[in-house]
């Protein structure tokens, strides 16, 4: 067998055939099997020629039989040049296509062209539609770049380039309220899948010149548009140039969320808690820019993420701030202590009834021990075994329909706990202790926040039936020097209890009112820190008749 071969490729040597002709690269894409990567690489050597026939070929081989690709061709100008409109079904305005029709092949016939030169009519049309937001293309990739965008691709015969003509017109969400995100008093607007739309929502709140916003391709095939934005000199420029570099160094095939684009630039991508704060909210992203923060919105999600975030950022509301301030400092703080709850209560619970009984009134101990007679589980398998029920139901109402989820998730807590019970499986403590855990975990606004709460409490719960309240307290210890030493962009996690900044209480777990609040963040907001005058806030009847007294006066 082996010598067979041998005079095979020695006849091959001798003999050689007649080489093939080698296809150009444009007709070889729509037939040979070459990766995606290979005809990537294609497209970018691919320029445009002054032929049209063999620029609609290239453009052909390229996209393949795609149905939503149109190649309408016309004649255009006073001699009937041949021209060709190049667009996408779907993603065009249709009125738009019909202006820019009727501008090529009726308006051109009034230029006063005399000559027959091709190139005079492409210049013609060049001064007519190149505005600010129409463009050329000199090569197959920027023109199919422009055609997957929403532009149409206009071409002349006789000119090696193509006007790419603004005409997006695809359809999108109408703007609603964010249901992750529900407030009681506040705006009822929240971001789309559009990022134009949700960059002119920022707009509208912040008129100013100095919101400034970047734009840039990430993901080698979806090339989706990821936009920055940030208000100039309030930023710091340290934390804008680290998040350029992160970008820059971005190099994936596709990014279809924003999701992609946080784990790539997160600092602590092993820790349970999340960097960067991401929300639906327009108000939210206004109010964090205004205090030297930056977002970073991604094409086709409503998620937009601001940084540097710290830990108080996920525990507040827009309602914090859109009430008085009673009621917006309790409601924070209330949620504040529901998420310290979440986490150690069942852990607490555990310790206390298997090392340190002697913590609770008789009374109650003897009510919980009642209530134990028959149980065939320790407490901390009660407790575990409730716990991964609760979140089985829990995960199940959310990827349920959402007409039947809450309903499902509910009912089947209520007859889960009751049928444990009578079969006596846990006991009505547990299940009291599991419900009351899972209510305050609910008060948590963001849901990465909350989730990792969630995975922290089983944690918290096997250390606490190990060695008790000394096992509960290095969890809390641990926690809190992990959250301590965490860093978003450089900035503190946990400022600003760590480092201690008395000046920024006001904004932590409590708020103070809106006149108080006359600077920014310290180590946010140093380069501009003042906000506002001091001295704005309500007057007394005294102060009043003082203030008029001086105005009398002309002080």
């Amino acid at each position: 067998m082996k010598l067979k071969f041998d005079i095979l490729n020695r006849m091959r040597l001798l003999f050689p055939g007649k080489k093939k002709k080698r296809q150009p690269e444009h007709k070889r894409m729509h037939t040979d099997n070459r990766d995606v990567s290979q005809r990537e690489a294609d497209v970018k050597r691919t320029p445009l020629v002054a032929d049209l026939e063999e620029n609609l070929q290239r453009i052909a081989s390229i996209c393949g039989n795609s149905y939503d690709l149109n190649i309408m061709r016309f004649l255009a100008g006073p001699h009937e040049v041949n021209a060709a409109l190049v667009f996408l079904d779907g993603m065009v305005n249709k009125d738009a296509i019909n202006n820019l029709m009727r501008i090529v092949k009726i308006d051109t016939f009034k230029t006063g062209i005399k000559g027959v030169h091709k190139e005079e009519l492409y210049q013609t049309l060049q001064k007519r539609l190149l505005t600010d937001e129409n463009r050329e293309a000199e090569n197959m990739e920027d023109l199919y770049e422009g055609v997957s965008l929403g532009e149409a691709a206009l071409l002349i015969d006789g000119t090696a380039r193509a006007i790419l003509y603004e005409s997006k017109g695809w359809k999108s969400r109408a703007l609603t309220e964010p249901e992750s995100e529900s407030i009681i008093r506040g705006p009822r607007e929240g971001f789309t899948e559009n990022i134009r739309d949700n960059t002119s929502l920022i707009r509208r709140r912040i008129r100013s010149p100095n919101l400034w916003m970047e734009s840039m391709r990430v993901g080698s095939l979806t090339k989706t548009e990821v936009v920055v934005a940030y208000i100039k000199g309030l930023a710091g420029e340290e934390i804008l140039g680290e998040l350029r570099s992160r970008l820059e160094r971005i190099d994936i095939d596709g990014v279809l969320e924003s999701g992609v684009i946080e784990e790539f630039i997160d600092d602590a991508p092993y820790s349970l808690f999340p960097m960067i704060f991401r929300t639906e909210r327009p108000d939210r992203v206004a109010a964090n820019l205004l205090e030297g923060r930056v977002a970073v919105f991604t094409n086709g999600t409503p998620f937009v993420l601001v940084l540097p975030a710290d830990f108080f950022m996920f525990l507040q509301a827009p309602d914090d701030y859109n009430e008085v301030w009673p009621i917006g400092s309790f409601i924070r703080f209330l949620r504040i202590i529901s998420y310290i709850i979440s986490i150690f209560l069942p852990g607490i619970y555990v310790s206390v009834l298997n090392f340190h009984p002697e913590l609770l009134p008789t009374s109650l101990l003897l009510t919980i021990q009642q209530t134990r007679e028959g149980v065939p589980f320790p407490v901390v398998a009660e407790i575990i075994l409730m716990e991964a029920a609760f979140e089985i139901l829990r995960e199940a109402g959310i990827r349920l329909p959402r007409v039947i989820g809450p309903a499902i998730s509910i009912v089947g807590a209520l007859i889960l706990g009751e049928a444990a019970i009578r079969a006596g499986i846990v006991s009505p403590g547990v299940v009291i202790i599991v419900a009351f855990t899972a209510i305050a975990s609910f008060s948590t606004p963001t849901f990465s926040q909350a989730i990792a709460a969630r995975i922290l409490r089983f944690g918290v719960i096997f250390l606490g039936a190990l060695i008790g309240l000394l096992g509960i307290q290095f969890a809390f210890l641990v926690l809190i020097i992990h959250l301590v030493s965490l860093r978003s962009f450089g900035y503190p996690f946990m400022a600003p209890l760590g480092p201690l900044i008395w000046r920024d209480l006001k904004d932590a777990l409590f708020r103070s009112f809106w006149w108080k609040q006359v600077y920014r963040p310290t180590l946010l907001g140093f380069r501009e820190p003042k906000r506002q005058p001091a001295g704005q806030g309500p007057h007394t009847p005294a102060e009043k008749k003082q203030s008029m007294q001086n105005r009398g006066k002309g002080k």
